[in-house]
């Protein structure tokens, strides 16, 4: 079996902490992320994805009016085809839950 990074360890870096990493769909569903290096909105590829947390319940449930069937964080690795910046963002529902994107930061 695969393991995400081939086992290594994996962080997002300062480039795309603090709302440095953006994306927006396009003219369908699908998201896409944008490098942060590239002034001109270079579209990321994701080369890689993980489970990064799974959980059978979602500890968010007893204080949200939605309900999760469960916990998950998945990774992705990012990587710019174009200046080579390659990176690492984790998607999750077991994280920050509703409010205000300033509040996170």
């Amino acid at each position: 079996m695969l393991k995400f990074n081939n086992g290594r360890p994996y962080h997002g870096s300062e480039k795309i902490s603090c709302g440095r990493l953006e994306g927006a769909t396009d003219s369908s569903d699908y998201f896409y992320f944008f490098c942060p290096k590239c002034p001109d909105r270079e579209i990321m590829r994701i080369l890689e994805y993980g489970e990064h947390a799974k959980n059978p319940t979602n500890e968010y449930n007893d204080k949200c009016k939605s309900k999760a069937k469960y916990g998950f964080a998945l990774v992705f690795k990012l990587y710019c085809e174009k200046c080579g910046f390659s990176d690492f963002v984790k998607i999750s529902n077991i994280g920050w839950q509703g409010g205000k994107h300033s509040q996170t930061l």
